[in-house]
């Protein structure tokens, strides 16, 4: 269901046509992105336009608008074979269609144990069930449910082509609701060619004071989140939305502009700021310490890369190290690539000059696979990015 549809006018990106849309997705209206190169041969080219999806999903607070340039990016240095989609998690977004209106969230118990019971219904009571953006069961459902749609309707517009191959291409979060959800749907893992995960938050083994900090503060969830969210609200009504700008820029360095209006729009809204925070707080409380073995065995068949870097309590270089050694004992398989790479953060996508870097290391890796390089003659992957392997 399509509620709406609008069209990104964006002089750097004549090549593409970026469309954005709400779709409702688990009776979540969701925002979505399609990324799609113009083919000047539309006319006589063959149907269909690429052979390969990329589908992204967002880390934690989970808004896909803060990634669409760097997706654009992406796909332009690909090029002719292959198309993106994105979307936002459920519940979080600018929109109070998108995140739940004031009526939506009166009287919504964020309690775990309602939550868990609840995760597997799409709606609760004829009402929007909150266990699908406050839970990572929720959160795999509505992932899982966005690609059906997406397969669905490529079968609906090229009835006679196969299916396209996926790439999933996946950030922070994003990577363990993607890793579970192959796990747990062989018919889309059957599909899979490939899947990159940018600083992945599969894990949750920080620094140890961090650790303490943040798994206190999630334990005491039903008084923090209250407190949290009723902060947002008396500072969105009293600060001024320029001085918030200003701090974000000259104290938080967010330098990019597009960036930190999104993040205005987003954490000044005390309902997302909810559905970031129970959801946040499930993910540091239910994360297991220790990697995924299991997992990644059964992903054996799919390449699959990895990229690290500094100073990232989320995806701690630790975690790195331990996957390297894992490896070497022949408890995961070989086909995970890992990389490090130096002058990129964790929230890289809101500082404009740590785009680029992570961009081509992307296309470096889609570019590695056989399939690819078969199809489009690509050519080998780029090695000027500031980039050191630990393989």
């Amino acid at each position: 269901m399509h509620l709406c549809r609008r069209m990104l006018t964006k002089e750097q990106y004549t090549d593409l046509s970026v469309i954005e849309k709400q779709e409702c997705i688990c009776g979540w209206p969701t925002d979505t992105v399609n990324i799609d190169l113009n083919r000047r041969d539309r006319l006589i080219a063959p149907s269909p336009p690429y052979h390969s999806l990329i589908l992204f999903t967002p880390g934690n607070p989970g808004v896909v608008q803060w990634y669409i340039d760097f997706l654009c990016k992406v796909l332009l240095q690909l090029g002719n074979g292959f198309a993106v989609r994105g979307s936002s998690l459920a519940g979080h977004g600018l929109d109070d269609n998108v995140v739940g209106t004031d009526d939506d969230h009166i009287m919504q118990s964020f309690d775990r144990e309602h939550l868990n019971n609840n995760s597997g219904e799409v709606t609760k009571d004829k009402q929007r069930n909150f266990a699908i953006p406050w839970t990572m069961k929720g959160q795999i459902i509505h992932r899982a449910e966005w690609i059906n749609n997406i397969l669905k309707d490529w079968k609906i517009k090229h009835p006679t082509s196969p299916l396209p191959k996926l790439v999933f291409l996946n950030h922070s979060i994003g990577a363990h609701f993607i890793q579970t959800m192959l796990v747990q749907r062989p018919d889309i893992l059957k599909r899979t060619q490939q899947i990159i995960h940018i600083t992945p938050f599969l894990r949750f083994d920080p620094p140890l004071l961090t650790k303490l900090f943040l798994s206190r503060t999630a334990q005491a969830y039903r008084y923090t989140i209250p407190t949290i969210t009723s902060i947002v609200k008396v500072l969105s009504a009293i600060l001024p939305r320029k001085l918030i700008d200003i701090y974000l820029n000259k104290v938080m360095r967010l330098n990019c502009e597009n960036g930190r209006r999104i993040a205005l729009d987003v954490f000044m809204n005390d309902k997302m700021a909810r559905n970031h925070l129970v959801l946040g707080f499930e993910e540091i409380r239910e994360l297991s310490e220790c990697s995924n073995d299991v997992a990644f065995r059964i992903l054996e068949s799919i390449q699959t890369s990895i990229l690290f870097c500094v100073n990232d309590q989320w995806a701690p270089e630790s975690h790195l190290n331990d996957l390297q050694y894992m490896q070497s004992q022949s408890q995961i398989p070989n086909n995970i690539h890992m990389d490090y790479m130096l002058k990129i953060q964790h929230d890289f996508v809101v500082h404009t000059e740590q785009i680029d870097p992570v961009v081509e290391y992307c296309v470096g890796r889609i570019k590695t696979n056989p399939s690819n390089i078969k199809r489009d003659s690509v050519g080998e992957e780029s090695s000027s990015i500031n980039l050191r392997s630990r393989l």
